[in-house]
């Protein structure tokens, strides 16, 4: 079978793009790489709604992103880093994006997962307390206004869950703007 040139310029040019990839993105890119290997069967999805759905992929996200800060335990802060880096690892990548990682609100914001990380890393904001758990936004946001597993548009719902209340991720969205 014959590769036309149009392919292997496709190829070539997702190769750059890839390639090009910011290097704190490249954890999340190869956790949604395993995660596409294994995704659970259609008929398994619809009987756990949610469990393969985005409160599932946040919160293994927003472990992994508090884990590089440092962190034992993610905050609201941590969602919004998981977000972020998975929303710009879906522009480049969008066979690899996970369900409802929707994202018009969280582009509206106008950050980018290394600016937002850098300024956690260095220390520069000051964050307060979150007023609930981040199970508690997961919970929320995963299914707040909507139907059924609350996987469609549930980035969204999580991201203004999060910002409606006096969080880390709201603070950190201001300090940053």
């Amino acid at each position: 079978m014959a590769t036309t040139k149009q392919e292997t310029g496709q190829e070539t040019e997702r190769e750059q793009q890839r390639s090009a990839a910011e290097p704190l993105l490249r954890p999340t890119r190869e956790a949604l790489l395993a995660r596409a290997g294994r995704r659970a069967p259609r008929w398994k999805r619809l009987l756990r709604p949610g469990a393969t759905g985005c409160p599932a992929w946040i919160r293994r996200e927003a472990d992994a992103q508090a884990e590089r800060l440092g962190r034992r335990t993610p905050g609201t802060e941590h969602v919004l880093l998981a977000l972020l880096a998975v929303r710009e690892v879906a522009r480049s990548e969008p066979e690899l994006a996970p369900d409802g990682v929707g994202g018009e609100l969280l582009d509206g914001l106008g950050l980018s997962h290394a600016r937002a990380f850098a300024a956690l890393d260095s220390g520069g904001v000051t964050l307060p307390a979150d007023p609930r758990s981040v199970e508690a936004y997961l919970a929320d946001g995963g299914t707040a206004g909507g139907t059924g597993s609350g996987v469609e548009g549930g980035a969204d719902r999580l991201l203004r869950a999060l910002l409606a209340e006096d969080t880390r991720a709201r603070h950190l969205v201001e300090a940053l703007r």
